[in-house]
């Protein structure tokens, strides 16, 4: 029931994407799963801290969207192309850009397509009408940073790195966070 939104609680209520329920214990989680048993769509359970923590995560993803369609709308106003357009056409695919693809806590991106565009669409307009989109770059080397300082914590003065392609299953360097660890732990 957190998910409801303001305008359309009842229909939200009465069909919901899903319904999760935080709960303390099992016992507890089985009483309100019997509550609402016969919701439409799924009903998931999870501890108390994973349950509110969803709640915040949900409402900043929207927040984020909001965000990011927004500022594509800048760049593509300054490219004289229709941002409504544009948006409806990215939104038609469920397989990765509406879609749980990507969603995983992990380590930094890479790749030659994802540093590419992201830094196109910034010179493409005002980045500084973009902070959403240029935060991007900035926390994906932030995390970079973080796994060196993490190996760097340990004190191993030798350290093997295996898999230094972006992606599993390739032998692409090309953006590779990993050739940017090793590179970090050559210079130390």
């Amino acid at each position: 029931p957190e998910f409801l939104r303001e305008g359309s609680a009842l229909e939200d209520f009465r069909h919901p994407p899903m319904t999760l329920i935080g709960e303390l214990d099992t016992r507890s989680g089985d009483v309100l799963d019997a509550l609402y048993s016969a919701a439409d769509g799924p009903v998931l359970r999870a501890g108390l801290g994973e349950a509110l923590l969803v709640k915040y995560v949900s409402n900043a993803w929207h927040a984020l969207k909001v965000s990011f369609a927004n500022e594509m709308g800048c760049v593509a106003e300054g490219l004289g192309v229709d941002g409504d357009e544009v948006m409806r056409l990215f939104a038609k695919d469920f397989v990765l850009n509406i879609s749980p693809a990507y969603l995983r806590p992990g380590f930094a991106y890479g790749g030659s397509c994802l540093p590419k565009d992201t830094a196109a669409l910034l010179a493409m307009a005002d980045a500084e009408r973009l902070p959403v989109l240029a935060a991007i770059p900035r926390s994906n080397r932030r995390r970079i940073m973080e796994g060196v300082d993490r190996i760097r914590a340990t004190g191993a003065r030798r350290v093997a790195l295996v898999g230094l392609s972006f992606k599993r299953g390739t032998d692409d360097l090309r953006g590779s966070p990993f050739v940017t660890v090793a590179e970090e732990l050559l210079e130390a």
